[in-house]
């Protein structure tokens, strides 16, 4: 009997459809390969309300062994949520405050984690601006785990953007913040990635204020190909492999990344524009206000941050009232390897490096003020410009 065994030819379609249909396999089977890492059994999920009525998520590390010194409060940048603060045991700031004997609270603004999004439905309809973080989000956290732990003040450490809300808080006379430090946080947005034109070309022609930007996801189908190239786009802007495993970097692009809201994208993007640190309105000019802030801040650049360059980042430094410090994370100044925008939270020495100098400042900060017993003020909402 012949063999009934024939070849299928397929036409020049078809073979195209079919290698697509396996690098999408290929594609899926990587990114599932990189699951997220849960959170360990001793992190508390907690909520706060804000005075608009959104919610955004705490987690709670308590101290280890006594407790020593204020809460800390640690807050992500734009595009990021609270994991990027605790990525996984080798890589997070939170617990390795709690293990100092601090006790450490990562959040989540609105928009991102499991935060409170914009839902029509739930009377969220946005948009959400970079100036609803300070003026809400901060403001409830910091109540929320003031009355929680029993403090009277919190230290807070802002990782980026998170350093931006900061200075905007104190900078209107936010309360209840006894020490902090800043990292890559810029007040000059028109300094640094070169791609400020493009940006401010094609952000308001595709971008609406009430959009979100699903940048996470992005995020989840590009950490496959992270480490294929060398001094690669991300590499180049994002984090340095001296300082940050590729894998580490892959992990935080799958589970620590989070839409952008299109209110803060074109915020930010008229900061570039106008080279000033300001409401959307227009009308508080916040670098100019933070020449108030008597807050002790130690701000952090990193010298190969692409995102926030150090003269970007110098320039809060300048803007501050004072008491501050200025640090620059580099191999003049003893780190083993030089320092990028994503470095300093997630780095594979920051625990060794950076985050015991932060932890030392908070130590010994001394307000110039005396602290407020009571709850933080409560600042005016002010409608943003629609």
């Amino acid at each position: 009997m012949r063999g009934t065994d024939q070849t299928v030819s397929l036409s020049p379609a078809g073979e195209r459809v079919g290698e697509r249909a396996f690098l999408l396999c290929l594609l899926m089977t990587s990114c599932a390969a990189l699951r997220p890492i849960p959170l360990p059994k001793e992190a508390e999920l907690h909520r706060a309300k804000t005075d608009d009525g959104w919610e955004v998520s705490l987690t709670r590390y308590k101290a280890v062994g006594e407790t020593k010194g204020f809460p800390v409060v640690l807050c992500h940048g734009i595009s990021a949520n609270e994991r990027n603060m605790d990525l996984d045991e080798q890589h997070s700031m939170a617990r390795w405050i709690a293990s100092q004997g601090r006790e450490a609270w990562t959040v989540s603004l609105r928009g991102t984690g499991t935060s409170d999004t914009i839902d029509a439905d739930h009377k969220r309809p946005g948009p959400i601006f970079f100036d609803d973080y300070w003026r809400h989000d901060l403001p409830a956290v910091i109540d929320y785990v003031k009355r929680t732990s029993g403090a009277s003040a919190i230290d807070y450490a802002g990782h980026s953007m998170g350093g931006m809300v900061l200075y905007a808080y104190l900078s209107q006379g936010g309360q209840g913040v006894h020490a902090a430090a800043t990292m890559g946080s810029p007040t000059r947005l028109d300094w640094g990635t070169g791609m400020e034109s493009l940006l401010k070309t094609l952000g308001p022609v595709f971008v609406s204020p009430e959009s979100m930007i699903p940048s996470g996801v992005g995020a989840l189908l590009a950490s496959p190909f992270q480490g294929a190239m060398e001094d690669g786009p991300f590499q180049r802007f994002f984090y340095n492999p001296q300082s940050t495993e590729t894998e580490t970097w892959r992990r935080l692009m799958v589970y620590g990344t989070a839409p952008v809201s299109g209110g803060t994208a074109l915020q930010l993007i008229s900061l570039m524009d106008t080279g000033q640190f300001q409401t959307f309105d227009g009308k508080i000019d916040l670098r100019a206000d933070m020449a108030k802030i008597t807050t002790p801040v130690l701000v952090v650049a990193g010298r190969l941050d692409r995102i926030a360059v150090a003269p970007a980042v110098k320039d809060g430094y300048r803007a501050l009232g004072g008491p501050k410090e200025w640090l620059l994370m580099t191999r003049a100044n003893g780190s083993r390897g030089e320092y990028g925008h994503m470095d300093m939270v997630i780095g594979e020495r920051a625990s060794t490096e950076l985050w015991p100098k932060v932890l030392m400042f908070f130590d010994k900060a001394t307000p110039v003020a005396p602290l407020p017993s009571g709850p933080p003020e409560v600042l005016p909402s002010i409608p943003a410009a629609r």
